[in-house]
């Protein structure tokens, strides 16, 4: 290494320092999370027994003495309160994972700026490379392993629920056929309703989970029938516009234009108390007759400032914004914008090239 600046020299061990360190608060929390959501996937089953057994006791309340009443309810309550807890802790975490990955990024490309200016003899062009390399890896598997957890949580606050109460007022209208069919009866019909209920919550769910028309039919059609449903579950209108789409795309392509579409609309529904959402693919020349897919996501919600929310270090405030850039410019080597202001709604927007052939 040549001679330089004593300063801009520390700056460099400062920040090397620095990037260690918070690659092993990354190891750190990484262990934490895997821990965590272990422990809510074992609360979400106990709260599941619990909610089973209290189930019974509503039914047959004089089976139980009080002191077991008394015991089962303060049970349920632990088990929820316990269960809140982790999530929290989840959350938080997931939060910390985040901004620890951005001071890292930025850690990286700062050492990589100084690196010519102080004459460093191993170039950084191959660790960078490395670096990158196993930080894409990291947040695909981390992507995945939120996505696990997603599904646990659907999972368990949809399907599994249902199916637990369609088991007891099974077991009621066992318990009814010899003391009073007509009753039984009646039961039975509701039963019937409840258990067409679920089926269709458990469609709607695979649908979400992995539209299979998408595979059959492309990118249009699984959009439409998406946009349908989201609009009709949330009272939001949604005009949908596709133009120039009547080839099929890459399968990946389609897999992450979907998904970029859904995490927008998810965002809408969650935070932009809007009325009105615009979603549009369109498949157009851009500059210098290169042809792109222009897709773009817009409410009339409350917006928000961006410059705020981007430079939010928690990264609480821009976790969804984050997967909506690294889907288009990570997976699809597109471009990513947004704007947004106070009272005026939100757009989001993506740029991808048009893949060969």
């Amino acid at each position: 290494m040549t001679d330089a600046p004593p300063s801009l020299k520390e700056l460099y061990d400062k920040a090397n320092a620095d990037l260690e360190k918070a690659r092993r608060e990354l190891n750190e929390i990484e262990a934490l999370l895997r821990q965590t959501s272990n422990e809510v996937e074992k609360l979400q089953q106990r709260e599941l027994t619990v909610s089973n057994r209290l189930r019974d006791l509503d039914v047959n309340i004089d089976r139980y003495s009080k002191a077991d009443v008394k015991n089962y309810y303060a049970s349920a309550q632990e088990v929820q309160m316990r269960l809140l807890t982790m999530r929290s802790q989840l959350e938080q975490l997931q939060y910390r994972q985040q901004a620890t990955k951005q001071r890292q990024s930025l850690l990286f490309e700062l050492i990589t700026a100084l690196e010519p200016l102080l004459g460093v003899a191993t170039p950084a062009g191959n660790a960078g490379g490395m670096v990158g390399s196993d930080q894409l890896i990291a947040d695909i598997i981390q992507a995945q392993e939120k996505e696990r957890l997603r599904i646990s949580l659907q999972m368990h606050d949809g399907p599994a629920q249902s199916m637990s109460n369609l088991v007891l007022r099974a077991e009621i209208c066992q318990r009814l056929l010899d003391r009073d069919p007509e009753m039984a009866r009646a039961e039975l019909g509701a039963l019937k309703n409840a258990i067409n209920a679920t089926l269709q919550d458990t469609r709607r769910f695979i649908f979400d989970l992995r539209p299979m028309i998408l595979d059959d039919l492309g990118l249009a059609p699984t959009l439409r029938r998406y946009v349908q449903q989201v609009s009709e579950k949330n009272k939001l209108e949604i005009n949908l516009m596709v133009q120039n789409l009547e080839m099929r795309l890459p399968p990946h392509y389609e897999v992450a234009i979907f998904r970029f579409i859904q995490e927008a609309l998810n965002n809408v529904i969650k935070h932009a108390n809007a009325s009105q959402a615009r979603v549009l693919v369109s498949i157009r020349d851009d500059v210098g007759a290169a042809r792109v897919i222009h897709v773009s996501v817009e409410d009339d919600g409350s917006g928000f400032h961006v410059g705020e929310v981007l430079s939010d270090d928690s990264g609480r405030r821009n976790m969804g914004i984050a997967t909506l850039r690294q889907q288009v410019e990570t997976l699809l080597r597109g471009e990513f914008g947004i704007e947004s202001a106070v009272g005026r709604g939100t757009r989001v927007e993506a740029i991808i090239p048009l893949p060969a052939g």
